[in-house]
């Protein structure tokens, strides 16, 4: 699991940074720069829901940050409050994640099977050990919390850097603090995933 959302998360968020810098080393100025990168990264991720014929969570999650980069580009010339805008949607995000808990279809199982599974037999599997063990379906629910928690953090820190530190030393680490929640927290799910499916199947195998 935690390879393949890692691969996704470069994909989705290194494009823009670079798109950012070269503009900077061209001479364009801060806003312009980041009106390019929000357009990148939202023209990157629209590319993946229409390549893919389907728009899912993640997708959607990129879509709307960049999304509303680019609405605010136009809205504002306040080029840190658009930096502002990725703590505002992360921690849309993590309401989201919670929402998700308590109607009782946490996030992280679907993500599991997109990102974790290998093959059709493995979510199968995996769908037979979440409808019929309690403690399977609570690995999940955890783990949907730690994202929450981990994406709250995440977007409580951003805040006070981006009043802090120059627009182009934040255009790439704001971006790099995203990837390296996402990276911390996929690397933590694939153990205590992996983890909950062995007790799981040895349970089962054992009744």
């Amino acid at each position: 699991m935690n390879r393949s959302l890692i691969k996704v998360a470069l994909w989705d968020v290194l494009p823009p940074v670079a798109a950012y810098y070269a503009l900077r080393a061209l001479g364009v100025n801060e806003h312009l720069a980041l009106l390019g990168a929000s357009l990148t990264g939202f023209v990157r991720a629209a590319h993946v829901g229409i390549r893919e014929r389907r728009l899912d969570g993640f997708a959607a999650f990129m879509c709307l940050i960049f999304g509303l980069g680019l609405a605010l580009a136009f809205l504002t010339g306040d080029e840190r409050f658009m930096l502002a805008v990725k703590s505002v949607t992360t921690g849309v995000m993590a309401v989201v994640l919670v929402a998700t808990c308590v109607a009782g279809h946490p996030a992280a199982y679907g993500m599991a099977k997109r990102f974790g599974a290998d093959d059709a037999a493995t979510a199968a599997r995996w769908d037979v050990l979440y409808q019929a063990d309690p403690k399977f379906r609570r690995v999940y629910m955890v783990m949907t919390l730690t994202w929450a928690a981990a994406l709250v953090t995440e977007s409580v820190v951003r805040i006070p850097l981006i009043y802090l530190l120059p627009v182009d030393i934040m255009a790439g680490l704001s971006s790099a603090l995203l990837i390296g929640t996402l990276t911390l927290v996929a690397v933590w799910s694939a153990w205590y995933g992996r983890r909950g499916e062995q007790a799981a199947t040895a349970h089962h195998q054992t009744t």
